[in-house]
């Protein structure tokens, strides 16, 4: 049996994507700036008043801009500073009704962002100017290792700057959910579970095995169906993300800014814009579903009872998240990216510049992740296709014998 949208599976993916929305706009009524702690009615007033002001402070970062903000902010900022302003909720000299809100609004929205990017090029020169100072002190104690992994960072963080103000919160929490991944994850796993296991239960493997199309080819047809339905998957659940969180945070603005332009990953390694990196993590999860999928797959081959490969699927996908978890914040880098899962959320393999050490060469954690997880498919496949042929010898083996 083939992994195909049956109705349970159409039902199951239905409410699973309900369920990811749902989980989107509890991140959101939590954590967004024109929600948290306000009434329905203030939200709306919040989201007025922000892209009422968003054109005049959005794009290149000016001086200009700046002294504007600065003098909207810095009245509010001195009249707040004594706790001694009007606490009226009607003020019309205020823009939200009250000089506190007003304070903490422009605050959150506009001047801790716009000082963030103002000051990361800066940051990121500093960054360079160490790296610099550690490969000359490396290559004094003849550290080549040390010295090819600061060369490497000081040539990731050279010439950067966050010249532009955007909207950026959705990417804040969009970059940071993997509610949905683990949501895919079951389903892939309940498809594929029946892939080879189905036959075996009605015995119409060793009947393939005798037909013009059976053997390999059936194998190798499953296989594609079977990493077509993966990737159907995923690709479903990733975009309903994107477009849930632009959405949910009335915003599809902010995918040109650059990766580091998110305070999370200031010392990220990629020189990427938030649009291409949130293609490219959609990838990289992508590849990570599919090495776990080929591990059920060769679990289906093992058994004749579609339960076992199951359970056991289930148990290790909670396993490999123990693990990740063990290892997420931790300086010990193998045990972190030998873990296929690790691809699953890989915004920890992404947003610092970490390296490990390969034959003396520095390899950026996610480069070593990507090929763990080739390893992990290799393997799979490998112990899949001996399974397999001893399935098909044990058949042959049980026709001549019945013959």
């Amino acid at each position: 049996m083939s992994p195909i949208f049956i109705p349970f599976h159409l039902i199951a993916l239905l409410v699973f994507s309900l369920v990811s929305i749902g989980k989107i706009y509890s991140v959101y009524a939590e954590n967004s700036l024109f929600a948290r702690g306000y009434s329905m009615q203030q939200s709306v007033q919040m989201k007025q008043l922000y892209w009422g002001l968003y054109d005049d402070f959005s794009g290149k970062i000016t001086t200009d801009k700046i002294e504007q903000l600065l003098t909207i902010y810095r009245p509010m900022e001195a009249k707040v500073a004594d706790l001694t302003a009007s606490t009226r909720i009607d003020d019309p000299d205020t823009f939200t009704g009250n000089v506190y809100t007003d304070y903490h609004f422009f605050r959150r929205c506009f001047v801790l962002p716009m000082e963030y990017g103002y000051l990361y090029q800066s940051y990121a020169g500093k960054v360079v100017l160490a790296a610099k100072e550690n490969i000359s002190f490396y290559n004094s104690v003849n550290n080549q290792y040390e010295s090819r992994k600061n060369a490497t960072i000081a040539e990731c963080f050279s010439g950067r700057k966050v010249d532009t103000f955007a909207f950026t919160e959705m990417y804040q929490y969009y970059l940071n959910y993997d509610f949905s991944s683990f949501l895919a994850l079951l389903l892939c796993v309940y498809g594929l579970v029946g892939v080879f296991v189905s036959e075996k239960q009605t015995e119409m493997d060793a009947l393939l095995l005798t037909t013009k199309y059976g053997g390999a080819k059936t194998v190798a047809a499953k296989l594609v169906s079977s990493a077509l339905f993966v990737i159907a998957i995923c690709t479903w659940f990733w975009l309903l993300d994107f477009f849930a969180f632009s959405a949910v945070f009335s915003s599809f603005k902010g995918a040109l800014a650059p990766l580091y332009a998110v305070k999370n990953f200031a010392n990220t390694p990629l020189n990427l814009s938030l649009g291409q990196y949130a293609f490219r993590s959609s990838v990289v999860k992508t590849v990570g579903m599919l090495v776990l999928g080929a591990g059920v797959l060769l679990l289906s081959s093992s058994f004749k009872n579609a339960l076992f490969p199951f359970v056991i699927s289930l148990a290790g996908v909670f396993g490999l998240i123990l693990w990740q978890g063990a290892f997420m914040n931790s300086g010990h880098l193998w045990p972190k990216v030998t873990n296929p899962f690790v691809l699953m959320v890989n915004r920890e393999l992404f947003r610092k510049a970490e390296f490990v050490n390969l034959f003396g060469l520095p390899v950026p954690s996610y480069l070593a992740a990507l090929l763990m997880a080739i390893l992990w498919a290799g393997t799979f496949m490998g112990l899949l296709v001996v399974t397999m042929r001893k399935s098909e010898v044990t058949g042959k083996g049980g026709r001549s014998n019945v013959g």
